[in-house]
C-alpha cells in the first residue's frame, strides 16, 4: 500500500472516512499499541469490521479537542 493510498483513506472526502489503528497512531504519533490502550479505555471511539478495529476520522479529531492543554 501506497503513503497516498492510506492517507487518502483518512481524508475528508465528503464520506465517513475510517482509519486504521496503525494510521491512527502515526497520525497522533503514538505507537499502536497506545492506540490500543485509548481504545479500551473508552477515550477514542472505535468501530469492529470482523476482527478489524476502525476509527472514524470525525472520533480521532474530537480525541484530539477534547485533550487540548490551555
Amino acid at each position: 500500500m501506497t503513503q497516498s493510498t492510506t492517507s487518502s483513506r483518512c481524508n475528508e472526502t465528503g464520506e465517513i472516512a475510517f482509519c486504521t489503528v496503525k494510521e491512527t497512531a502515526r497520525h497522533l504519533r503514538l505507537c499502536e499499541k497506545q492506540v490500543r490502550r485509548l481504545i479500551s479505555r473508552g477515550e477514542l471511539r472505535a468501530y469492529k469490521f470482523g476482527n478489524a478495529l476502525r476509527i472514524n476520522r470525525e472520533d480521532i479529531e474530537a480525541y484530539v479537542e477534547a485533550n487540548q492543554v490551555d
